[in-house]
């Protein structure tokens, strides 16, 4: 039986929403963290989907062991050059 990749997903707007519809067809695939600009927003979402870890921080998800993958659905002029700590 193969492992479950465990991913991160930045962006709780439309974009986001449809990836998470998406995910959710894809076998082996679970979204555990959602990283939106806004909480309550993020958490209703992360809510609809059984998201257990929500956060406006990137940094707070990439910090989770569980990760295995960030799926970044932010619009381009949000997306940070490298979004990742060096």
């Amino acid at each position: 039986m193969s492992k479950t990749i465990q991913v991160a997903l930045a962006g709780a707007g439309a974009f986001g929403i449809k990836h998470l519809d998406g995910i959710q067809n894809i076998d082996g695939v679970k979204v555990v963290s959602l990283i939106g600009r806004e909480f309550d927003k993020t958490q209703e979402v992360a809510n609809k989907y059984g998201i257990g870890h929500v956060t406006t921080d990137l940094n707070d998800s990439l910090a989770l062991k569980e990760v295995d993958a960030v799926i970044l659905c932010t619009p381009r002029k949000c997306t940070p050059a490298r979004p990742w700590p060096a």
